[in-house]
């Protein structure tokens, strides 16, 4: 029997409506959810307080992340080819702006699994349907979420030692975060670098959206008399963080417009007003419009408070997070390639690779040690040379590798000591130059009159080099597959 052409019409539209739904939701941002019911509780006391000093009574700590690509079910693939090196993005982010509250992310790894066909009941008869894209595309909150989730945690799919962050194709919301625990994340692979990441991490370290019809818009705790103010509860109310303006919500849910944000983001003034006594107008800033947690979308930027910083670091000493923490001396493992082995029989290029989002100094070091030493052991002599160094900003990942010959140090914000010592010195004598240039001097002095004598990896590797230089004054360079340059100065005198 042929298929009719009602067929046809029907399976046209149907693809027609996929399309378009898979369009429009590619870069949602908006949160799963309109309140804040779901938001992480954890067991110790968070001040409120954006008092800077307070994060001073806390040390560095490290949260293991793992990211999870959905597919489609059945080998259906994806459309987001590059969501491996998206989620390397999205962990540099973190720590750009986290990283100043003493909070750090490890990049845990990046794998795929495609999606079970998921029953649920699309046409309200009560009768589970199958959904052939399965949690490839989530087109309820909860109800999904909570089903991914535990399909997820019973198929080996959650990893019990870090937050777990789920990259789905599409979705009717932009990502969450903190829900059904605190080590599940989700976002729309469409927006994994954008501020969205920072604001479902964000609810998923306890942060509140800014908005709330019930806190105050005073600052000050306390009367002219020193009495204290009745309407002050900016640390208890609303996102309970004192240094982000109250505001009841940019974001008009009925129809998904913001009525009182201009076409520049900045909020409109004296339309809205408190339910304090004094009925205050609210007044956020462009800064509070585009905080990380405002509900203003399409304004969102990557701005953190230092009150928010320390809400986030409270919840991270309470306990709660234990399963996910890692040492500090994580940071310093590699999450790809490999140090180099002479007992391999193929000479290929090794590269321990580093991951994004630190300020990095690789320096000078000598241990003679074929694997870079452990963390705790700091018994190597080390210089200020840089053999290489890696902005935070770095977009170019393949160059945020461990050189030989070098130590790693990575910058701690807000630490007393900015650059503390380096680590994991490694020093491997086995690993030889690939190639490289003597330069001869000619005047027996450093300038620019110079013979420059490129070396093949024979000749820059040949025992006999320097012997069979006549005497002068010479620079050896010696050139590693890593891409770092060993230099020597010799003066040879005689033969």
């Amino acid at each position: 029997m042929k298929p009719t052409k009602l067929f046809f019409r029907l399976l046209f539209c149907t693809f027609m409506l996929n399309v378009f739904f898979m369009n429009a939701q590619q870069d949602n941002y908006k949160c799963a959810f309109d309140d804040d019911s779901y938001i992480p509780l954890v067991s110790c006391n968070q001040t409120g307080s954006a008092d800077p000093t307070i994060l001073d009574q806390f040390d560095p700590i490290v949260v293991n992340v793992k990211f999870w690509g959905i597919n489609r079910p059945n080998g259906g693939g994806n459309d987001f080819p590059n969501r491996e090196h998206e989620s390397l993005t999205a962990i540099a982010k973190l720590n750009i702006y986290f990283n100043e509250y003493k909070i750090f992310f490890k990049y845990g790894g990046y794998e795929e699994f495609d999606s079970p066909i998921h029953y649920w009941d699309q046409d309200g008869d009560g009768i589970p349907d199958p959904d052939l894209n399965g949690f490839y595309i989530l087109e309820q909150t909860y109800p999904h979420i909570s089903a991914l989730e535990e399909w997820a945690s019973q198929n080996g799919k959650k990893d019990a030692n870090a937050v777990n962050v789920y990259l789905y194709g599409y979705g009717v919301f932009g990502g969450w975060g903190g829900y059904p625990d605190k080590f599940t994340v989700g976002k729309n692979s469409g927006a994994m670098t954008t501020p969205g990441m920072l604001h479902e991490m964000g609810h998923d370290l306890t942060l509140y959206h800014t908005r709330s019809g019930s806190e105050h818009v005073t600052r000050k705790e306390f009367l002219p008399d020193g009495s204290i103010n009745p309407s002050f509860n900016a640390r208890t109310a609303g996102d309970r963080v004192e240094d982000t303006a109250a505001e009841p919500g940019y974001l008009r849910r009925s129809d998904g417009t913001y009525p009182y944000i201009d076409a520049n983001c900045n909020y409109i003034f004296g339309f809205q007003f408190d339910n304090s006594d004094e009925h205050e107008a609210y007044d956020p800033t462009p800064a509070d419009v585009a905080n990380i947690l405002s509900d203003a979308y399409d304004c969102v930027d990557y701005i953190v408070t230092v009150g928010q910083g320390i809400r986030a670091r409270e919840a991270l000493a309470c306990g709660d997070y234990a399963p996910a923490i890692v040492p500090i001396s994580s940071l310093y493992e590699p999450y790809s390639g490999e140090y180099f082995d002479p007992n391999l029989p193929n000479d290929v290029l090794y590269k321990p690779l580093f991951q994004p989002g630190f300020e990095y100094r690789f320096l000078e070091c000598d241990c003679d040690c074929p694997e870079p030493v452990a963390y705790e052991n700091i018994n190597f002599s080390y210089t200020q040379y840089n053999i290489k160094e890696i902005s935070k900003f770095e977009e170019d990942y393949s160059k945020i590798y461990h050189p030989n010959h070098s130590a790693i140090g990575i910058k701690i914000e807000n630490e007393p000591i900015f650059w503390p010592q380096p680590r994991r010195c490694y020093d491997n004598p086995y690993r030889k130059p690939n190639s490289g240039s003597v330069t001869l001097f000619n005047d027996g002095i450093f300038n620019g009159n110079v013979t420059l004598m490129p070396k093949d990896s024979t000749g820059i590797n040949n025992p006999n080099l320097i012997d069979e230089l006549p005497s002068g004054l010479y620079v050896i360079d010696k050139i590693y597959s890593e891409g770092n340059t060993e230099q020597t100065v010799i003066q040879k005198s005689g033969n």
